[in-house]
């Protein structure tokens, strides 16, 4: 939910990671901000997150900017150039200002060697710390994948089509069948949305 996201959110910042770069060691605040901030923002799997490089943003395509989601870290070997939000660019922006990089440079790289992108056993655990510090419960059967769930049941509302596209999902079929979620509040809206069917005057 939201609710978790926020939470989660609001004590990101204080989940360091230990770097062996350059001549010796250093804690600095780990990536966990800005990879909620991007799961969430564009419903896409943690391990393409992971692996995404600087040559992969694109700031200047549309007004809010756009990343091409490369085929070799796709799930279904395609490539993706989706647009991003307002949000996702603003974290973007934040890790360009913060860490500038060019061209196939990890955007997360590994705190101990900066050519591989980050581990996602590191990050799972970075995800389990903040779990335990903002107090929420833990979800059974699922980690980082319910933040893709949540993204496709908030767009439930939208044309199927695009969301599909927009989050990487092959097909409409999957995206319905294992991903949007049935919710309290789009089910109201369907019991309160409804128009008569009539008979035919002739």
């Amino acid at each position: 939910t939201q609710d978790r996201y926020e939470a989660l959110r609001s004590v990101s910042d204080s989940v360091v990671m230990e770097v062996w770069w350059d001549s010796g060691r250093a804690k600095r605040r780990s990536y966990l901000s800005e990879l909620l901030d991007i799961v969430n923002g564009t419903g896409r799997r943690i391990s393409a997150v992971l692996q995404l490089r600087y040559e992969d943003l694109r700031p200047g395509e549309g007004p809010p900017g756009a990343i091409c989601w490369p085929a070799d870290t796709d799930k279904q070997g395609r490539e993706w150039l989706v647009p991003i939000s307002p949000c996702v660019r603003g974290t973007l922006d934040r890790i360009l200002a913060e860490r500038p990089g060019i061209g196939a440079a990890c955007l997360f790289p590994s705190p101990t060697d900066q050519t591989r992108p980050i581990a996602y056993e590191r990050v799972r655990t970075w995800l389990q710390r903040a779990e335990r510090l903002a107090g929420v419960p833990k979800q059974r059967g699922s980690l980082w994948h319910a933040f893709r769930r949540k993204w496709a049941t908030e767009r439930k509302h939208l044309s199927a089509a695009d969301v599909a596209r927009a989050g990487g999902w092959s097909s409409v079929e999957t995206l319905q069948r294992c991903y949007q979620q049935p919710d309290e509040a789009t089910m109201l809206r369907v019991v309160l949305g409804a128009g008569e069917l009539r008979e035919k005057r002739v």
